[in-house]
């Protein structure tokens, strides 16, 4: 269902002080106003719906809200509502990272760990503008055959792309920051009639919700930062060092456990010249092609390693604890030249990237507007690799050429709100280490910070974490939460069977208990 802003949002203004949304409870059969109806079914999309009860909708707003003639847009809405009859009136607005993710696919993932916060509030998922169902910002894809050709003409190719799709959108993208995106959320939470919102912000989610605590303060109850991004954090300036750093602890723990030590050994070293050979190879022009089986379906496929597929293989892995415990054997067995456990791994890294569908156009409108202006041309020039994969220097040509946004002259200062917030940390976090939540939580009286020293990017769904967010929002507070339980999400054993004399020496059978391993992650 369809209804256009900002009529409907005057209308809502007028009738707020005769909604129960006011009150401490909200009765769904009494909600005067609704822009949601039940999503689809089988019959009309071909696959149930998300969750018994799910409601479906999209806001209709301006593409630039300060001009009344700028083109329509619709925000695409997902509400899983409370199992309680008579929910409690703050809601839970879950918001994807990315920059570019699908907070309604995203739904399909995660949203069985918020069963606790479910019983009694709504659960509210928004497509921010530019991506998922909300005016995607898209752009043209490389083809299966790009990736075949060398890595400098992938490179070449991936630039024109980009090129032009900042050409398609020059007269768009300047509408598709996080400063729009929570006056998109904030245009949501009227349109359904809820007086406060509790906020739950994955990565680069973090940073909406953060805004939103920051321009509507009265509106935020509380808040949820899982993998802390603020815009100091300069995407994708300190993507190399914390990257490294991630890796390196890993290594530690493995050099610090005697099974692991003993069999695997420093497996940075070992990277180190798993890389150099493919660098070799790539030079004489002999695409290494590898063939295994598909840990999901056993199935024979065929992958392509280069220096290239490898370094992003050990940056991807890190985001997952599930991936990152097979790091030590997949680098080891690569050393020997055995590649079969690395493309097992690259199929399901790949897989999780797909999951959360990100649109490019949005991705760099908002790196190239926000992140960006922090980089300095000495930052530029001393920026260190990761294992060869030059980030900074990947961006620089794409952000020269974005169109630019005018973003208000306080956006790039720390965030000062006095709304409750829980601040989450992985110890093997590739991109969002726990110092960022530090540097947020100085200017946050009302924050508490956790971190798990066995957790990666996100730890929502790790051990008694969700239950202590449901705790977390029900009060919103941590005080008389026990929360020692974190202490307890340890890193996954780096040696399958490590109790068991006899080492596993195959590839193939790492790819089958990575099979299992992995079914039981997918949820």
């Amino acid at each position: 269902m369809k209804i256009s802003w900002p009529a409907y949002g005057m209308l809502c203004l007028l009738l707020f002080g005769f909604l129960p949304a006011c009150s401490e409870k909200i009765d769904r059969q009494s909600t005067a106003i609704s822009i949601l109806e039940p999503c689809p079914g089988f019959v009309e999309t071909g696959k149930p719906p998300l969750v018994y009860g799910a409601e479906c909708g999209e806001l209709i707003l301006k593409e630039n809200p300060a001009d009344a003639n700028s083109k329509d847009i619709s925000v695409a809405i997902l509400r899983l509502p409370a199992i309680s009859p008579v929910a409690d009136a703050d809601p839970l607005f879950l918001i994807q990272g990315g920059p570019g993710g699908s907070s309604i696919e995203m739904a399909n993932q995660i949203h069985s760990f918020f069963a606790d916060v479910r019983k009694n509030r709504d659960l509210i998922f928004v497509d921010q503008r530019g991506t998922g169902k909300s005016n995607p910002l898209r752009c043209e894809q490389a083809t299966p055959e790009d990736l075949k050709l060398p890595e400098s003409e992938q490179t070449e190719k991936y630039l024109r792309l980009m090129k032009s799709c900042a050409e398609k959108y020059q007269h768009n993208a300047a509408f598709y920051t996080t400063i729009h995106a929570v006056q998109d959320l904030e245009a949501v939470r009227i349109a359904l009639g809820y007086e406060k919102i509790n906020l739950w912000g994955g990565s680069y989610g973090s940073r909406v919700a953060l805004e939103y605590a920051r321009r509507y303060p009265q509106q935020a109850r509380s808040m949820v930062l899982d993998g802390v991004a603020p815009v100091s954090i300069a995407l994708p300036k300190y993507f190399a060092r914390d990257a490294m750093a991630a890796l390196v602890a890993v290594n530690n723990e493995c050099l610090a456990q005697t099974d692991c030590a003993a069999e695997f050994g420093d497996i940075v070293q070992k990277a180190e010249t798993v890389l150099q050979r493919l660098n070799d190879l790539q030079g004489e022009g002999e695409p290494l092609e590898v063939r295994y089986e598909h840990p999901r379906n056993q199935q024979t496929e065929s992958f392509h390693l280069t220096p290239r597929t490898f370094s992003s293989l050990l940056f991807m892995s890190l985001y997952s604890r599930d991936l990152t415990v097979l790091l030590p054997r997949a680098i080891s067995f690569a050393e020997k030249e055995d590649y079969r456990l690395l493309a097992a791994l690259s199929a399901l890294s790949g897989e999780q990237a797909q999951l959360m569908n990100i649109t490019e156009g949005m991705r760099y409108s908002v790196i190239c507007n926000e992140d960006w202006p922090l980089m300095s041309a000495r930052d530029i020039e001393q920026s260190a690799p990761f294992f060869g994969i030059q980030f900074v220097k990947e961006v620089q040509p794409i952000c020269a050429l974005w169109p630019k946004a005018e973003l208000p002259e306080d956006y790039w200062q720390p965030i000062k709100s006095d709304v409750p917030a829980l601040l989450l940390s992985g110890k093997h976090d590739p991109v969002t280490p726990e110092r960022w939540a530090q540097a947020v939580a100085a200017y946050l009286p009302n924050a508490t910070s956790l971190s798990a020293a066995g957790g990666n990017h996100s730890i929502s769904s790790e051990g008694c974490v969700p239950q202590l967010i449901a705790q977390f929002i029900e009060r919103a507070s941590m005080q008389n939460v026990q929360a020692d339980c974190v202490e307890k999400i340890k890193s996954l054993p780096l040696v399958l069977g490590a109790n068991q004399k006899k080492s596993v020496s195959s590839a193939a059978e790492s790819s089958s208990s990575l099979s299992i391993s992995s079914a039981g992650s997918a949820e």
